[in-house]
């Protein structure tokens, strides 16, 4: 496996986006898999099946790997205690969208603005994805970070929400 040189920017874009909201607010795990569940079971996923578990009791930190399951291939997500939160499960999508061996790269960087603008407005508590997009979005400007091209089809052709009249 490469070199993941931008994983410590990215995770500290991504506290200069979201610490003090409530995307890392700590909620119930079975919460975040249901949300996590809406993202991938929605019109819009454009990536491969997901399967989001419980990490060990004692883990600090969260993970998405490549498994197989009864299906078949599918990206396992684990979730750690301290990290049960909207932010952790977005950045985790944004891993399966991308492809695990793309690290914390341009393209994965554009996978985790899709994912929190999709994953939150999905999220009954906020429905401010293209906020949190653009503070992500702000941030890895910020820090010097590029973003990739999409390849995949944008958020918003995939997304229903509330209606303004």
């Amino acid at each position: 496996m490469s070199a993941d040189f931008d994983r410590e920017a990215v995770y500290a874009a991504e506290r200069a986006a979201f610490d003090g909201t409530d995307l890392e607010a700590v909620r119930p795990l079975n919460d975040v898999r249901s949300l996590a569940a809406r993202v991938v079971d929605g019109t819009w996923w454009p990536g491969p099946p997901v399967a989001v578990r419980a990490a060990r009791s004692d883990a600090m930190s969260s993970s998405a790997r490549s498994g197989r399951e009864n299906s078949g291939a599918v990206v396992v997500i684990r979730i750690a205690p301290p990290q049960c939160t909207v932010a952790t499960v977005a950045h985790e999508l944004a891993h399966a969208l991308a492809g695990v061996e793309a690290g914390h790269d341009a393209t994965y960087r554009r996978a985790a603005l899709d994912a929190v603008e999709v994953i939150t407005n999905l999220d009954t508590t906020d429905r401010r994805g293209p906020l949190h997009a653009q503070q992500l979005s702000a941030a890895y400007e910020s820090a010097g970070l590029d973003v990739g091209a999409r390849r995949w089809p944008p958020p918003s052709s995939g997304i229903s929400g509330p209606i303004a009249l």
